[in-house]
């Protein structure tokens, strides 16, 4: 198995980035997962701006 291949059931399901990586990847130390594409990247930036406008609107009272 190379390097970069994981035991992880679905792994051919898992959206990769233009060169074949995984968007994001398990930590090598404790739970969880991180971004290891610009696509990851990406995606996280875009979840935290979606909170960011969630918490501002509620502060407001638009929502």
């Amino acid at each position: 198995m190379a390097r970069d291949e994981h035991d992880v059931p679905g792994d051919a399901a898992r959206p990769t980035g233009t060169n074949g990586t995984p968007w994001f990847r398990p930590n090598r130390y404790g739970a969880g997962w991180h971004p290891s594409s610009w696509q990851g990247w990406l995606v996280l930036g875009a979840a935290v701006a979606a909170l960011v406008v969630i918490v501002v609107l509620r502060r407001t009272g638009v929502l």
